[in-house]
C-alpha cells in the first residue's frame, strides 16, 4: 500500500522518507534533543518497510540530522547553525579606574530570586535538572552513619575526602594536583574574594573581560580596587593583543579571567590564547586569577583545559565549584591556589567564614563514591544544549530584525544584542510587569555599558511557559523600535 504522507517522486523510496522526516525535524515538529520514533513506529507510520526505515534514518544520520544511542535509540541532533554564529564583541577604550555603583541595578539582582517570575534572569540551573534524588540519599546516609564528623566544625581547608576527589579529577582539566593544594570554600565568589583579598591592596588595578559578571564587579568594588576592562569577543573571549597593549601603559596588579564560556557572552578561549595569557601575566608579574566554574558544561567533546594547565610557574589562582554542575544550595567551592600563597588564603578562609558546610562537603564526596556524577553530567549537557538551541531559534522568530544572539559551544547563558534604540533596562522593567525576569546589559559593565543588551538563561526544563514569555519579550522589544 502507497503510503498517503510521502509524494510520488521518481527518487528511492529511502531519499522520499528521509526527506519527509527532514522535513519533520525543520518544520519543528521534532525538536533538537528529541527521541524520533522507532524504526518499528515509523515503519508503521509510513506504511514502508523496516529496511527502508533503518536506510533513511542511516542517511540523516551521516547528513547530520540525527544520532544513533546505543541501547536508546535515534534522536534529533543538537546542530549549530554556523550561518547564524554572528561573533559579537566588546570595545572598551577605558584607563583604570574605580567603578561607577548604581543601587538602582539592584532591583535586578533581585529580581533573580523572585520564584513568581519565569526565570530567564539569573544563571540558575533549576534543581530538576541536577541529581537531586541521589544527591539527598548521600546525605541522609552520612548524617545517619557519620553524624560526629556532620556536626562538627570542619578543618578550614575542607574535608579530605573531597580534597581527594578533586585532585583526582584535575588530569581532566590538564592539571597534575594533590590534595593539599586544594582548598574548599562556601562557593566560587568566595574563592574569588579569597584569590583578590590574597594578592591586592586598596588602589590597585585589577584587569577583567567585558562585559563580565556582574557579582565579579560588585566584588572589585567592595574591596576599592581600579577595574581595567578588557575588550573580549562572544567566540575567543578575551582579547589577548589588546591585554598586552593595556599592559604596556599601565600598572595591573592582578587579572580576574573566565576562560571556559564567559558569563554572559560564552565564549571559550582556544588553548593557545590559553597558553600566551599565562605567560604574559608571567612576563608581566600579573597574577592571574581562573574563573572555571562553566567548564564542565561543554556540550560536546572532552572538557576544556583551565589556565592552570599552562602554569608553568605556580602562578595561576583557581576558583570553582559545584554549583552549576550539582547544586548551588550546597555552596560548596574550591579554590587552588600557588604554593607560596596556601596558608595566606588559609588564613584569610578563617577570619571570611572559618570553615565550609561540613555536611555538604561529605555529601557530595559520598555522591562521587557511590553513584554517576558524569553520567549525570552528560545528561545535563545534553538538556542544556537542547535549551540553548530552542531559545535562539525563538530569538530569531520573535525578536526584532537586527537582533543578534550568542551562539556558546557549553553553559546556560545566551547574550542577546539588540538594536540601539531598544534598551535592555527599559525591556527589564516591562517584563518585570509581565512577570518575566531577564537581566539587563549594564549590570555586567563597570561603567554602564551594553544598553542595548540582556543575558537569558537556558537551565530551566524547556516549557510552554517559557516559550510565550520569549514571545512576550520579542513583543516587548517590537514595541520599543
Amino acid at each position: 500500500m502507497k503510503s498517503p504522507l510521502l509524494e510520488e517522486s521518481s527518487q528511492p523510496l529511502y531519499v522520499r522518507v528521509s526527506e519527509k522526516l527532514k522535513s519533520w525535524i525543520n518544520e519543528g515538529q521534532f525538536q533538537p534533543g528529541d527521541k524520533v520514533p522507532s524504526v518499528r513506529e515509523m515503519s508503521a507510520k509510513l506504511r514502508v518497510s523496516v529496511s527502508t526505515i533503518l536506510q533513511s534514518y542511516d542517511t540523516l544520520e551521516a547528513q547530520g540530522f540525527i544520532e544513533a544511542r546505543p541501547q536508546s535509540g535515534y534522536y534529533v541532533k543538537i546542530r549549530q547553525d554556523h550561518n547564524q554564529r554572528i561573533e559579537i564583541k566588546s570595545n572598551p577604550r577605558t584607563a583604570p579606574r574605580f567603578i561607577e555603583s548604581d543601587n538602582a541595578l539592584l532591583d535586578v539582582i533581585r529580581s533573580c530570586g523572585n520564584t513568581d517570575l519565569v526565570a530567564l534572569g539569573g544563571a540558575v540551573i533549576h534543581w530538576s535538572l541536577f541529581p537531586s534524588e541521589a544527591l539527598q540519599k548521600s546525605l541522609i546516609k552520612i548524617a545517619r552513619e557519620n553524624l560526629p564528623e556532620c556536626m562538627k566544625y570542619e578543618r578550614g581547608v575542607g574535608a579530605w575526602p573531597l580534597r581527594q576527589l578533586l585532585a583526582q579529577r584535575g588530569s581532566e582539566m590538564g592539571c597534575d594536583l594533590s590534595a593539599e593544594s586544594v582548598l574548599i570554600t562556601n562557593g566560587c565568589m568566595e574563592a574569588i574574594n579569597l584569590a583578590l583579598k590574597a594578592v591586592t591592596k586598596p588602589g590597585d588595578t585589577v584587569a577583567i573581560e567585558t562585559p563580565t559578571y556582574y557579582a565579579m564587579l560588585r566584588a572589585l568594588e567592595n574591596l576599592d580596587l581600579k577595574v581595567l576592562e578588557l575588550p573580549a569577543s562572544s567566540q575567543q573571549g578575551l582579547d589577548i593583543d589588546a591585554f598586552e597593549e593595556k599592559l604596556k601603559k599601565f600598572s595591573v596588579t592582578a587579572a580576574l579571567v573566565t576562560p571556559n564560556f564567559l558569563n554572559p557572552l560564552g565564549s571559550l578561549m582556544p588553548d593557545e590564547n590559553k597558553e600566551r595569557l599565562v605567560q604574559l601575566c608571567a612576563k608581566y608579574n600579573v597574577t592571574l586569577i581562573e574563573d572555571d566554574i562553566y567548564a564542565e558544561l561543554k556540550f560536546q567533546g572532552p572538557r576544556p583545559l583551565a589556565l592552570k594547565a599552562f602554569d608553568k610557574k605556580d602562578q595561576v589562582i583557581y576558583c570553582s565549584s559545584f554549583s552549576k554542575t550539582l547544586s548551588p544550595g550546597y555552596r560548596v567551592g574550591w579554590i587552588i591556589p600557588p604554593k607560596k600563597l596556601s596558608e595566606k588564603i588559609e588564613i584569610i578562609k578563617s577570619s571570611l567564614s572559618v570553615t565550609t558546610n561540613s555536611p555538604a562537603q561529605l555529601a557530595i564526596a559520598d555522591f562521587f563514591e557511590n553513584h554517576n556524577y558524569d553520567r549525570s553530567l552528560r545528561k545535563l549537557r545534553q538538556t542544556l544544549a537542547q535549551n540553548m538551541n530552542l531559545i535562539q531559534q525563538k530569538v530569531r522568530l520573535y525578536f526584532p530584525e537586527g537582533t543578534k544572539v550568542t551562539h556558546p559551544e557549553g553553559g546556560c547563558l545566551l547574550w542577546v544584542e539588540f538594536p540601539d534604540e531598544i534598551k535592555g533596562l527599559d525591556l527589564h522593567r516591562k517584563a518585570l510587569k509581565e512577570k518575566i525576569s531577564v537581566i539587563p546589559g549594564p549590570v555586567f559593565s563597570a561603567h554602564g555599558k551594553y544598553q542595548n543588551c540582556i543575558r537569558l538563561n537556558c537551565g530551566n526544563p524547556w516549557s510552554e511557559q517559557i516559550d510565550k514569555a520569549l514571545l512576550r519579550i520579542g513583543q516587548l522589544a517590537h514595541e520599543m523600535t
